[in-house]
């Protein structure tokens, strides 16, 4: 029952790793996008070189992950 009191937190470090969350919930893509506006650091390890942080965008490299060519 323990397990039901704890709410789910959308905001896992771990989505922030190319490739490792897969399919995204909209309030997951939110998360993912503002840490990348606010972080260059971010944005150049996703491969995201014209800021171009569009849903799209997020949701292919959450399941892809980087595949060698940078994007946006």
């Amino acid at each position: 029952m323990q397990q039901y009191l704890i709410p789910h937190r959308i905001g896992d470090q771990r989505l922030l790793i190319p490739g490792w969350a897969g399919e995204l919930s909209d309030p997951e893509v939110e998360f993912i996008q503002e840490r990348l506006r606010l972080s260059r650091w971010l944005s150049q390890k996703w491969g995201i070189i014209n800021r171009n942080y569009s849903e799209q965008c997020i949701r292919q490299l959450a399941l892809l992950g980087i595949t060698g060519s940078p994007s946006g």
